[in-house]
């Protein structure tokens, strides 16, 4: 029996059944649950593809069965090779077809047995495309959740991060502070040590008396007893810091001298047994070449350190006077008369005593510290008394 007409046409729509994409199968569903929400484009694409794929296999179907041409009853049907092979391959592409409508929640289309009418396949068509908008409408409602809750998490997330600048920067603050003061912290070795040992003692006995207020009253003695050492290592403590602030004032050696007022000092150290004429040129000088001035000359009773009543006030307005950031140098001085040792450590006391009182008066940006020269007979080779003085110099920071 001659091919039948029609079989290319049928044979056209088979192949673009073939090119049209697959319904997803169970490997394709394991894949759709992925870390991050899907679009919406990426899940309603997927659906019109199987819409389309749908629609164009069912019209192959009806043509198949409408259009190839049945053989009289009572005749053995007779296939050509090609037709047989058609029809395997079109129960192929119908089983494909109903995996993928169940996959999707369809009903499954009946064995090409029976011949359905256009009717049929375009009620079935609209009944699949119905089912198919909801399972679009559901996707899409869940992908606005989806979106919802992205557009939570970054939120969340900007919050995060905020945050965590805002802590960054309190910790570069933080850290800044540290720095600096530790930078300006400056202990001497053995105040530092007695220092720490009161602090630990003070902790034992805070610790002491928060136990002993829970105790009967047979123990209130003791608790009297660590308050009141706890009052003796507080002042202490005091002293302490007082001796560590007066450590660092007074520069017992040359080495110890900050570095604005090095020169000076080995200025006026090399003035020692010069010319009055040489030393009076070089006092004049030393504000043009070392930004140094005398503010005020302190004198002193002979064998005492102890600064006059009068001179407390006059002190703190030197301090107030001095620019800011200057450095307010003492040096202290003796006369000729009497031991050299007992002098040296007489005219450190004098200038350790005016560098007090200037420091207590001073500005924050301002620095304080105390030299000594011991015995001198500069200012005066006949009156001893005029050598027993204190020099405060304000030395400035000079622009090279």
């Amino acid at each position: 029996m001659p091919d039948d007409p029609h079989s290319e046409a049928s044979v056209s729509d088979d192949e673009n059944l073939e090119s049209a994409p697959a319904g997803t199968d169970d490997d394709a569903a394991g894949e759709e649950t992925v870390t991050e929400p899907a679009t919406k484009s990426s899940v309603v694409s997927p659906a019109v593809a199987v819409i389309g794929f749908i629609i164009i296999t069912l019209l192959g179907v009806l043509i198949f069965q409408n259009f190839v041409p049945r053989q009289p009853s009572g005749t053995e049907p007779y296939e050509s090779t090609g037709m047989a092979s058609l029809k395997a391959d079109l129960e192929t592409r119908r089983a494909e077809l109903n995996r993928t409508r169940v996959s999707l929640g369809l009903e499954p289309i009946a064995s090409g047995q029976s011949v359905e009418t256009a009717e049929q396949v375009s009620a079935r068509i609209k009944e699949d495309a119905s089912t198919l908008s909801a399972l679009a409408q559901s996707f899409e409602s869940l992908i606005q959740e989806k979106d919802s809750e992205i557009d939570r998490l970054r939120e969340e997330s900007v919050s995060a991060l905020k945050d965590q600048k805002r802590l960054r920067d309190l910790l570069g603050s933080a850290k800044s502070d540290l720095d600096k003061a530790m930078m300006d912290a400056s202990y001497a070795t053995t105040l530092k040590s007695d220092l720490e040992s009161a602090r630990a003692r003070i902790t034992a006995l805070e610790k002491d008396l928060a136990e002993a207020r829970e105790v009967p009253q047979s123990l209130r003695e003791r608790l009297a007893a660590s308050e009141s050492e706890n009052t003796e290592l507080h002042r202490r403590i005091s002293e302490l810091v007082k001796k560590l602030n007066e450590a660092t004032i007074f520069a017992g050696t040359a080495s110890e001298i900050r570095p604005e007022a090095v020169a000076l000092y080995q200025a006026l150290q090399d003035l020692e047994g010069k010319a009055d004429s040489e030393i009076s040129t070089a006092y004049s000088r030393f504000g043009a070449k070392l930004g140094a001035n005398v503010m005020r000359t302190c004198t002193f009773a002979t064998g005492s350190a102890d600064v006059a009543p009068p001179l407390d006030q006059e002190l703190a307005e030197i301090a107030r006077q001095a620019p800011k950031n200057a450095m307010l140098f003492v040096v202290g001085y003796a006369s000729e008369t009497g031991n050299v040792d007992a002098n040296r450590a007489l005219s450190s006391n004098r200038a350790t005593n005016v560098a007090r009182m200037l420091n207590g008066a001073k500005d924050r940006s301002q620095k304080v510290q105390a030299a000594y020269l011991g015995q001198t007979d500069r200012f005066s080779s006949r009156i001893p008394e005029r050598n027993q003085i204190v020099e405060i110099w304000e030395i400035s920071k000079r622009s090279d």
